[in-house]
């Protein structure tokens, strides 16, 4: 899309209230203001509190907007891309572009994103592709009980309990001590699952550490967990770790910004279209912080992709 395609369209802005207020300055300075100069139109929505960006995105594709910017982190974006999916209007009609205000912005990595200093020549001068979306349901005794979509990683077993664990009582002072703190308690009490994974190219049984299943390729703050993912080809891909000892975990954790985690001997990866997972025991799930309902688990992606401004390069070769 070019400046002047990006000119014909009102963007609908859907902000983290939060990042805006942390950032708002910065924003009107870096990206609001460069735009207004540029002649482009825009209303503002802000979200207050959890699960307000997945209402304001349904609301306004339901009143015929189909051009939204995210202003915001992971969490925002997620649940701007359930919104769209909620609203029941063709997804591939609707165009999505990031301005990342997040602390980790994940999925940015992937898309090649830059931070919001550049965001506005990102906006101008950068096409959409059509994006691949997962969708995640849970099932419990062959119903589906919940059903939630995801543009990046949905995180199962080990990933899922570490969430689980930090979301308890979110603190206020000194965050990203108290995160490891407790991602070190979960890492040497969790034990690894009995797990059956079931894909459109075969089937794989172990006990198993953790599942990340990705559309994109980085989660937890910078960590490289799915680095064969591409959002643009039609497939998920699964990074697993079998059980492995909590100590050489800790060995390894360097590895994982880079994606040569995968090169471990406990390591297994796949591709599928649809994956099915399922175990004996309480197998937790996650999707960019959010607690899935627990059960089984049936992963695929959604018929209509999405639009996003992307310039994702494979980073593979």
């Amino acid at each position: 899309m070019t400046l002047t395609d990006f000119k014909e369209h009102e963007w609908q802005i859907i902000a983290n209230a939060a990042a805006m207020r942390a950032k708002q300055s910065m924003l009107e300075e870096r990206v609001l203001n460069p735009l207004r100069s540029r002649g482009i139109t825009y209303q503002i929505s802000h979200g207050e509190g959890a699960g307000s960006g997945m209402a304001l995105a349904e609301r306004l594709c339901r009143e015929g907007h189909r051009h939204l910017i995210v202003a915001g982190g992971d969490g925002t974006v997620n649940e701007v891309v359930n919104g769209i999916y909620a609203s029941g209007v063709d997804a591939s009609e609707v165009y999505l572009a990031i301005i990342p205000l997040g602390t980790g912005n994940d999925f940015c990595r992937t898309i090649g994103c830059p931070p919001m200093e550049e965001g506005v020549e990102f906006l101008l001068n950068t096409s959409f592709r059509p994006t691949d979306v997962g969708v995640v349901e849970t099932i419990v005794q062959e119903k589906v009980m919940a059903k939630r979509h995801f543009i990046n990683i949905a995180g199962f077993a080990f990933d899922a309990a570490v969430i689980q664990e930090t979301t308890k009582g979110k603190p206020k002072l000194f965050p990203s001590a108290v995160y490891l703190l407790k991602l070190v308690k979960v890492l040497f009490t969790y034990r690894a699952l009995p797990v059956k994974i079931h894909t459109d190219n075969g089937d794989w049984e172990d006990e198993v550490f953790t599942i990340a299943v990705g559309n994109a390729q980085y989660n937890g703050n910078g960590m490289r967990q799915v680095p064969m993912a591409d959002p643009h080809d039609g497939f998920l891909d699964i990074s697993i770790i079998r059980k492995i000892r909590p100590l050489k975990v800790v060995a390894n954790v360097k590895k994982l910004y880079s994606g040569r985690h995968l090169e471990l001997p406990e390591a297994q990866v796949m591709r599928a279209k649809q994956v099915e997972i399922s175990s004996r025991g309480k197998l937790l799930g996650e999707v960019e912080g959010e607690m899935l309902e627990t059960g089984n688990y049936r992963i695929r992606i959604a018929d209509r992709p999405l639009n996003v401004m992307s310039n994702f390069v494979d980073k593979k070769s």
